[in-house]
């Protein structure tokens, strides 16, 4: 799971980095290029260049953690039902969940965003127990059993991040000041 959870952070790292680089780039060309002009352009432009990058950041932040929340799902979903069943279920009643709460509360905040995520996706404990009800199976073969339901399901592609979101920040944020050029 620590190297699942390494490649995730580079991943948020990744996605972060990118865009606040486009970011900063888009908004210093916009400022060279337009914030000296006369008039309204150059108080749209000045806006511009001042809120635009507050929004770059705040989706930066909540694009780079979805990358990396995914990232552990999508590739490493046999580690992360293995964790789930060695960490929340009751060890002689694997139908039984252990006091969810504390086990919950004691694990990292990276872990608990991942943990979240995948129960919002997945109702795993109704799986299990349903599972458990039709057959008493050992830890391998639940953890197994419960890797197949769950990519049976194909509950995360839906969710696969894209490149789109910094795409289309980048032709509103430069839209707003080069069409604001065109009709003032």
């Amino acid at each position: 799971m620590i190297g699942t959870l390494a490649k995730a952070s580079f991943a948020y790292i990744f996605r972060w980095v990118l865009f606040i680089f486009l970011a900063i780039a888009t908004n210093i060309w916009l400022a060279i290029n337009y914030l000296g002009s006369d008039g309204l352009l150059g108080v749209i432009t000045m806006v511009t260049v001042t809120v635009f990058p507050i929004i770059w950041f705040v989706m930066a932040k909540k694009t780079a953690l979805f990358v990396a929340i995914f990232k552990v799902v999508d590739e490493s979903i046999d580690d992360l039902v293995e964790f789930v069943v060695d960490t929340f279920l009751v060890d002689d009643n694997k139908s039984k969940i252990a006091n969810y709460d504390k086990v919950f509360a004691e694990q990292s905040k990276v872990t608990q965003m991942v943990l979240n995520f995948f129960f919002e996706q997945v109702d795993f404990f109704s799986q299990v127990e349903s599972l458990m009800s039709q057959e008493e199976y050992s830890d391998g073969e639940l953890k197994q059993k419960m890797i197949e339901t769950i990519e049976d399901k194909e509950a995360f592609e839906k969710w696969e991040p894209s490149m789109l979101t910094p795409l289309y920040l980048l032709g509103v944020n430069i839209g707003v000041v080069v069409l604001a050029s065109h009709f003032l």
